[in-house]
């Protein structure tokens, strides 16, 4: 359920931005997990969950090797900016203190700005008990909110990622193409798929 979030409110400079938002979400294992929004200060978490991605076999990110601390001190700022001037929206998922998950939309600059890309990672222990499609949707439903005039959100998954593919498919993308041998793991190719998601017609601005 939404509601006013644990941590204190870094919005609070901007007057017309709603409170941090956190969402109590209980798994199909039976686990209580938090979704929210992430918090300046906080680059050693997330490094720390990214980088436990590296030697994943097939993993579904592009990454090869570890980000340094900060790297990742610079994303969180620009995720943090981003979420302030209404061209990013990311939930994370958290248990314990600890982040086990994230799920980003971002805007596109200039003429692309009626169109958003979105990608997810989940940690693997939380594959296949209904956090990822949870944390999609939400996600998605606060960018249609907050992203206003984005009509479209676009993805790409590598082909061997099946299990990603059909949660993709169950919410609604649809495949409009495929760059071939888009990534190379040891001496294999991997294809990457490109999905799109068309918002509602009602989130769209008028013509004329």
């Amino acid at each position: 359920m939404p509601g006013a979030g644990p941590l204190a409110n870094y919005f609070s400079g901007e007057p017309d931005w709603p409170p941090m938002v956190s969402y109590s979400h209980v798994a199909e294992d039976g686990k209580r997990y938090l979704f929210r929004e992430p918090a300046p200060g906080e680059a050693r978490k997330y490094m720390r969950f990214i980088n436990s991605f590296v030697g994943e076999p097939m993993s579904g990110l592009l990454m090869d090797r570890k980000i340094s601390l900060k790297e990742e001190e610079a994303w969180l700022d620009s995720v943090v900016r981003g979420v302030r001037s209404r061209k990013v929206v990311m939930l994370s998922v958290e248990r314990g203190g600890r982040i086990m998950g994230n799920c980003h939309v971002e805007r596109l600059p200039w003429k692309h700005s009626h169109r958003a890309v979105i990608g997810i990672a989940v940690s693997a222990e939380l594959r296949g008990v209904g956090v990822g499609e949870a944390l999609m949707r939400k996600t998605l439903e606060m960018a249609a909110r907050r992203l206003r005039g984005v009509e479209s959100v676009d993805l790409s998954a590598f082909d061997y990622n099946g299990r990603a593919l059909s949660l993709y498919r169950k919410l609604g993308f649809e495949e409009y193409g495929r760059i071939p041998r888009s990534a190379k793991e040891g001496d294999r190719y991997f294809d990457e798929v490109l999905m799109r998601l068309e918002l509602p017609l009602h989130d769209r601005p008028r013509k004329g």
